[in-house]
């Protein structure tokens, strides 16, 4: 019977199981085609952003044991899925059904979904059967509008960085396709000889994410988390970007960067409006690893030109953008994403980012 369940519940998940959400970091080193099924016992959770990590201990016939890393998804998502802190305590014993690491040496797994001790299911991603949880990110109010650009603001389909970028049988990117690589190395891109060695030595485990550093604009504007735009005055906008606890200050009406101006991680920006569009300009940039995509660096010579532009009455916005870097790029980089209002998203304005548990999925 055990058995049984076992197979009618993975069936199941594989039929149900939605893409999943764009992420910290790539799922590819996870076989999302195979699931496992484990019982034991919770030795450790940890409720961390990028994700949270539980370690589960788990019982073999012949009565030996063994721990398994489980990931979990962020607090953001998981807080949506109707998880908290408490929700798994040291001793609990629970079934997770979790996505094998592709490498067999790693006792890392990712978890899909929990059956906890009063036999409540709870999905870490995608849903648990029979559980009537919904994939929270589609649930967007259609009637919220913004007048002035104002509110949380989120990614349409979770994809950032890409033009041409229609995927073939595979999950192949068309021929022409240019991207800053959210999940693999940038591609496609007008790199100088410097920019090309860059790529060639392109390696996942260097993603400065993986110790809590900061994507730079426009990567800031990524598929992952939300963006809440503030309207302070006359004089200035203040954009949030809920990943890492990010900020920047747009300065309205000025169409020059004072001279004096020093170099940060997410540049100066000045602002003003050509009819209806907010026209950014971005530069005093500090040198940055992978400040234009994955895998390659920016330099203090970057510039950012950025349009926000409303549609739809003020449910959605388009965002375009022009980088220009001339010790990485040989030529001008211009992308675009539009993205849809959401104000009942739950906004971190505390992401608390944990070194540890943004690498703990590096392990050996």
């Amino acid at each position: 019977m055990n058995k049984l369940r076992s197979l009618i519940l993975t069936l199941t998940l594989a039929i149900i199981l939605p893409s999943i959400a764009w992420a910290h970091h790539s799922r590819t080193n996870f076989n999302l085609d195979e699931v496992f099924e484990f019982h034991g016992v919770i030795t450790e959770y940890k409720w961390r952003n990028p994700h949270t990590f539980a370690v589960l201990e788990v019982t073999s016939d012949s009565g030996e044991t063994k721990e398994l890393l489980l990931e979990l998804n962020s607090i953001a998502v998981l807080t949506r899925r109707g998880w908290t802190r408490d929700t798994l305590k040291i001793g609990d014993e629970v079934t997770v059904f979790a996505h094998p690491d592709r490498d067999g040496s790693k006792n890392l797994y990712y978890s899909n979904y929990f059956v906890l001790p009063d036999g409540q299911m709870i999905a870490s991603s995608g849903n648990a059967p029979g559980s009537g949880q919904q994939t929270q990110r589609q649930q967007v109010d259609q009637v919220a509008r913004s007048e002035d650009m104002s509110g949380i603001w989120r990614v349409e389909g979770g994809r950032f960085g890409e033009r041409g970028g229609n995927r073939r049988g595979g999950g192949q990117r068309g021929p022409n396709a240019m991207s800053l690589g959210g999940q693999t190395q940038a591609v496609g891109l007008p790199v100088t000889e410097l920019g090309q060695a860059e790529l060639d030595a392109w390696d996942v485990a260097d993603n400065p994410w993986f110790r809590c550093v900061s994507k730079t604009p426009p990567w800031l504007f990524s598929g992952v988390g939300a963006h809440k735009i503030i309207r302070d005055g006359s004089d200035r906008i203040i954009i949030r970007h809920e990943i890492l606890d990010v900020e920047r200050i747009v300065h309205l009406g000025r169409r020059e960067h004072a001279p004096d101006t020093k170099p940060s991680h997410v540049g100066h920006s000045i602002g003003w409006f050509e009819g209806e569009t907010l026209v950014v300009d971005t530069a005093y940039f500090a040198p940055a690893e992978w400040g234009i995509g994955n895998g390659l660096s920016s330099s203090d010579k970057k510039q950012l030109i950025e349009y926000f532009t409303l549609l739809d009455g003020g449910s959605r916005l388009e965002y375009k953008y022009t980088i220009e870097d001339p010790v990485y790029l040989t030529a001008p980089v211009s992308l675009s994403v539009t993205m849809s209002l959401d104000p009942a998203y739950p906004f971190q304005d505390e992401y608390d980012c944990d070194p540890q548990a943004s690498s703990r999925h590096l392990v050996d």
